[in-house]
């Protein structure tokens, strides 16, 4: 297998997904994300040996994460980190874009049937390998996976998406700690350890900074002024304070016509009317 066809097999699955819908509004024939950006970076890149340091020691490496489904010896082959970027649509963007104090009822969709929506994903993806005879691991699908209190971050997540793409060539961090793509910040992320010798994609930048323009010549910030509740500064992002205002959010604010759930919250309105919301500037 070779990275166009890993590509159309993502595709092909992208296109039979069920759940990709906003039937929740009443709108079943409205996708809720567009097709992926794939980006490839190597299993045994010393930047995961970095993110161990950075984040904490319980930041899994792509071979710790193989082994919690697949115990014991590796075949041999190389492992490699297949990071995956979904888009927002563009009307979840627009919507996003007039909102001031509370995410779109677009974007509390999105983000709440999200988890499904990657189960759904996932799974078929890890099958349609696995009946090809490779063995792949979806972080999103492993038991383990979930948050952890870095000394120097706060919460932090046992798996970096973002900083897999990073990696992997489709994207660099602006102020609000969230990624730029070459399809903007307005996104989600998951990210597949597959044992296959793909090839590992080019970073088009040189450092982790760089498609963001207030780090570039200052010239932005726009995200500091999009946050309800202050949250990013010049000296980045508090993500204690972000959470915070999702659960008052939550708990004042929820709109009466969609059913919580399960639903996971996501604010968000820093990710759109922005320069970056949908392109690197």
């Amino acid at each position: 297998m070779d990275n166009n066809e890993l590509k159309q097999i993502i595709n092909d699955i992208y296109d039979s997904l069920e759940k990709n819908n906003f039937s929740t509004l009443n709108r079943p024939d409205a996708p809720m994300w567009e097709r992926p950006l794939v980006g490839v970076a190597a299993g045994d890149d010393p930047y995961y040996d970095f993110l161990k340091e950075h984040i904490g020691p319980f930041h899994w490496s792509p071979a710790e994460a193989f082994q919690l489904k697949y115990p014991g010896a590796f075949s041999g082959k190389a492992l490699r980190v297949v990071s995956l970027v979904f888009p927002q649509t563009m009307e979840t963007k627009l919507a996003q874009a007039k909102e001031k104090k509370c995410p779109a009822r677009e974007w509390i969709v999105s983000r709440g049937e999200w988890e499904p929506l990657m189960k759904e994903f996932s799974g078929k993806l890890v099958k349609r390998l696995g009946d090809m005879g490779i063995r792949c691991v979806s972080i999103d699908l492993l038991s383990e996976f979930g948050t952890a209190r870095s000394e120097k971050l706060g919460i932090a997540s046992k798996w970096s998406h973002r900083h897999s793409a990073y990696l992997a060539g489709l994207g660099t961090f602006g102020l609000s700690e969230g990624i730029i793509t070459e399809k903007g910040k307005a996104v989600r992320l998951t990210t597949l350890i597959v044992e296959a010798p793909l090839a590992v994609e080019t970073r088009a930048y040189s450092s982790h900074h760089e498609w963001c323009l207030y780090f570039k010549d200052g010239s932005c910030g726009v995200c500091m002024k999009r946050c309800p509740v202050n949250a990013i500064t010049a000296e980045g992002h508090d993500k204690d304070d972000c959470d915070a205002y999702e659960e008052v959010f939550a708990a004042r604010y929820w709109p009466e016509d969609i059913e919580r759930g399960d639903y996971i919250l996501g604010c968000g309105l820093c990710q759109a009317g922005i320069p970056c919301q949908d392109k690197r500037p």
